[in-house]
């Protein structure tokens, strides 16, 4: 799939505290927030030139990650702090503050006005016209080469819409109707590049708090991202990951949302028992491309700001909404969605379901690790304490095997993770962790005895990451389970939030309040063999084709991940006796190696793995839809999903089927979730392990 171009400018959410922020004050939070991370995080760099190039580059790519705002002449007056930033923030100054916001103000009041001027005219998609890799990839050399670049690439944006989104019988139309649609679309598709680009430039320049906080903001959350992938400067409204007040509405579709970084919002969480949550169609990280009230006309999302889709959202009241969603590897999937009044109950937090055939086979769905909502709880709203329930309603129906489905499953709570895989095992180490200092410290499973132990598989895949592999990769390392699926993401570190205060200690921080907060990785954690998940993720004993490795960026693609390392193993580890994975792999290739799914998406993931260098693209109409046609673009291979299994009927278990017969809304939704679950290959291939083999 070609890759989608994107246009300049950067969106990121202002905290709503002051109208007014000044360098200084800027200087003297990035001050503080380096000594707050100098203090607590596992591994601290030094502030010395290297750290300096980091933050100037980070700073570069942040506001103007196309390349096509600042000049050449701009980068080299800039340059003069490329290694001078480490004082800058030792020592609080303002210097470079006050030069990159001058440049960066200056030259989007530019690009607002070329903007305009580009598009006085209708743009003629039939010249040939291309965007060189030179100029994709460098700064331009003036103001008239900034024009030059803004126009062509609203032309290979509008293009790459157009090809994107060419209906499935396109070729059917025949030539005159054809033409006709084209042209009709790119006039649309100009209009939209404008106000599009138009929007990111305004949102900047008229922020109602002030570019200085803005740039301030950009400033912080680099040089905290110089630390690792997971260090974040936010302000409290991100502290419980909002960028909206969505979550705190009485009726509610239940996602979180944050700002894609090429413009538009993505989903950054689901809260369990939404709708959203138990629709089993939307994971974190799908980006919002429209959306639609019953008996309205849809409306496009795809370049709004997290605040503009907020208020869009807060104006449903309780129609149903069709939202449109792209997810990692390009696809789109629509789903219907009507809000919902948040329940404090726990019924309907976790999904779980029959697979009935030569064998019974349970099957449970755990989107993420989310931990009890109320401190009073004790846990017992904790989504172990859900699965645990789950578990014991499929037990009743006799199940001969179990299937804990944790892909696209980001993490969450490393103590809900190890509650969890004490349902599986018995009291024992679940997994190691490492301070800064040399002490290793173990995560331990305190009650004796469990819910399940019968045959278990978990699935996994490059969005497992995190409390996902924690509890995977103990599993695997107990020999309690047969990982089937894809290598996970690869992140093996803890965080806590701390507020922005040099004399919080670890005993203290949850009682003081400040304006900004500090996302800080303060320990790496270590399976109980010694080994880790950090970079390699947790390796399946079954591998499975997954498309979506063509595309996602996992921790080890990070440009300042931590390393990984390995300690030594858990002394008081004793694993079960080893499961027959060979047997296992070998009952099941025959089914992997025919299999419809798998042998469509495996050249799509051949293709897209190969590293292709920058190469010119062509702007011409007729060459994007060459170029898509032979990317087999247009088949919508993507969205190829596999046929209803033949071996497994998928049922409610006995409590939900009580549920749906009085509530027709959760019936479709059941209805629809058990589609995907027949449908499902990777599920397919663990009913089979489970049915052929008895695990122990």
């Amino acid at each position: 799939m070609k890759k989608i171009i994107t246009v300049l400018v950067t969106c990121i959410i202002t905290p709503l505290f002051s109208l007014c922020q000044t360098n200084e004050k800027t200087a003297n939070e990035a001050f503080v927030l380096v000594r707050m991370i100098n203090k607590f995080h596992v591994e601290p760099r030094e502030l010395n030139n290297k750290f300096s190039v980091d933050v100037f580059k980070g700073m570069l790519d942040k506001a103007d990650p196309d390349k096509v705002l600042f000049t050449k002449n701009d980068i080299v007056v800039l340059s003069k702090y490329n290694t001078s930033l480490d004082d800058e923030i030792k020592h609080r100054k303002t210097g470079y503050l006050n030069l990159f916001i001058s440049i960066y103000k200056r030259r989007l009041e530019q690009a607002d006005s070329l903007i305009n001027t580009i598009n006085k005219k209708p743009f003629d998609f039939y010249t040939t016209e291309k965007l060189t890799a030179a100029e994709d990839t460098l700064y331009p050399a003036s103001l008239a080469a900034m024009q030059v670049k803004l126009y062509k690439k609203m032309r290979a944006w509008a293009l790459n819409e157009l090809t994107d989104d060419i209906p499935a019988n396109f070729k059917t139309f025949g030539l005159p109707k054809q033409k006709k649609y084209i042209d009709s679309a790119l006039v649309t598709l100009q209009r939209k590049a404008k106000s599009s680009l138009k929007r990111r430039v305004d949102n900047i320049l008229q922020n109602p708090y002030g570019i200085v906080k803005y740039v301030g903001n950009m400033y912080c959350e680099t040089i905290a991202s110089c630390y690792d992938p997971h260090t974040e400067f936010f302000p409290p409204d991100e502290k419980e990951n909002f960028e909206s007040e969505l979550g705190k509405q009485p009726f509610q579709f239940g996602f979180k949302i944050k700002a894609d970084k090429n413009g538009g919002v993505l989903i950054d969480n689901l809260q369990p028992g939404s709708p959203a949550f138990k629709c089993g169609k939307l994971n974190r990280g799908d980006k919002f491309m429209s959306m639609q009230w019953e008996g309205g006309q849809s409306i496009d999302v795809s370049d709004m700001t997290t605040h503009e889709f907020g208020e869009l959202v807060d104006e449903i009241n309780h129609k149903k909404t069709l939202f449109t969603v792209k997810k990692a590897d390009g696809s789109n999937v629509q789903v219907t969605l009507e809000k919902e009044q948040a329940k404090g109950g726990d019924e309907d937090r976790v999904k779980s379901f029959i697979l009935k055939g030569s064998s019974t086979i349970g099957y449970i769905y755990l989107p993420a690790f989310y931990e009890d909502w109320e401190s009073s709880n004790e846990g017992l709203n904790g989504c172990a304490n859900d699965v645990g329930r789950e578990i014991l309603k499929l037990k009743r129906e006799n199940i001969n095997g179990l299937i804990l489905d944790v892909r696209y499953n980001g993490g969450g709570s490393v103590s809900e993770a190890t509650e969890l895989a004490g349902i599986f095992i018995d009291a024992g180490p679940v997994a190691q962790e490492k301070s800064r200092d040399t002490k290793v410290s173990t995560i331990k499973d305190m009650d004796r005895g469990t819910i399940y132990d019968g045959p278990l598989v978990i699935l996994v895949n490059g969005y497992s990451a995190s409390a996902s592999e924690l509890l995977a990769g103990t599993l695997q390392d107990y020999n309690r389970a047969v990982i089937i699926g894809a290598p996970t993401y690869g992140k093996a570190t803890m965080q806590v939030v701390l507020p922005m205060d040099t004399t919080v200690t670890p005993e203290n921080f949850s009682q003081k309040q400040t304006e900004n907060y500090l996302k800080v990785t303060t320990s790496k954690l270590y399976r109980v063999t010694g080994a880790t998940a950090q970079f390699k993720g947790v390796q399946p004993d079954i591998v499975l084709p997954d498309v979506l490795d063509a595309y996602i960026t996992k921790e080890a693609d990070e440009p300042h991940a931590i390393k990984p390392g390995t300690i030594a193993a858990n002394k008081y580890f004793t694993p079960y006796p080893p499961l027959p994975i060979k047997t296992l792999t070998q009952s099941v290739q025959t089914e992997i190696d025919t299999n419809k799914y798998f042998n469509t998406i495996k050249p799509i993931i051949a293709t897209a793995k190969q590293k292709k260098a920058a190469s010119d693209i062509s702007l011409n109409v007729n060459d994007a839809l060459k170029a898509a046609d032979q990317a087999g673009k247009n088949d919508d291979s993507t969205n190829l999903s596999d046929e209803e299994s033949k071996k497994f009927k998928v049922q409610s278990n006995q409590y939900e089927k009580d549920m749906i017969q009085a509530d027709s809304d959760l019936k479709e939704l059941n209805d629809e979730f058990r589609h995907q679950i027949a449908a499902d290959a990777f599920v397919k291939i663990a009913y089979d392990v489970l049915a052929k083999v008895k695990l122990q």
